[in-house]
């Protein structure tokens, strides 16, 4: 969860002001470089951002599908709501 909230937070930056690079990137979050820097590769990896001279970017792709991201989120929590209902009734019997 810690790396998905940092993912976030990046993308959040990324969305106010790009292209931006590692150590500003760090300094906006609070998180530290190396973190940063793996954040930025698992996005990329994604194509959810793209390398510039300047620092990372939002890809177009990104941009385009916000509904779709918005959706999965949703889907994600839904997910992760049913965990929660499926573990609370595991414990609750025992």
């Amino acid at each position: 969860m810690e790396t998905l909230r940092r993912h976030i937070s990046v993308i959040d930056v990324l969305l106010k002001e790009q292209p931006i690079g590692i150590i500003k990137l760090s300094q906006e979050t609070g998180i530290p470089e190396h973190k940063i820097r793996y954040s930025l590769r698992i996005l990329e990896q994604e194509n959810i951002i793209s390398p510039s001279r300047e620092g990372a970017i939002l890809t177009p792709d990104f941009i385009e599908h916000k509904d779709q991201i918005i959706g999965d989120a949703e889907k994600a929590v839904e997910e992760a709501n049913a965990i929660l209902e499926q573990v609370k009734r595991m414990l609750q019997k025992k």
